[in-house]
């Protein structure tokens, strides 16, 4: 996984030209970073939520990018 394709679609998001990834808590905007082991996470800019992205959920951006 690389995390440009989430950094690019969370572009196209702030474009809106794909759907925002917002927070489930407070619907925050959302960040992508990698841990140690270089695994992408995305975390809330309000508050302290934090997850993993899962390949099915990195597949979908991924897809969207591409087509973009």
């Amino acid at each position: 996984m690389r995390i440009q394709y989430v950094s690019k679609y969370l572009q196209l998001a702030e474009e809106g030209l794909v759907p925002r990834l917002e927070c489930p808590m407070d619907q925050g905007l959302l960040m992508s970073n990698l841990d140690w082991e270089d695994k992408i996470y995305l975390y809330c800019t309000l508050c302290t939520y934090k997850n993993y992205l899962g390949v099915d959920s990195y597949e979908k951006i991924k897809s969207k990018v591409e087509k973009g």
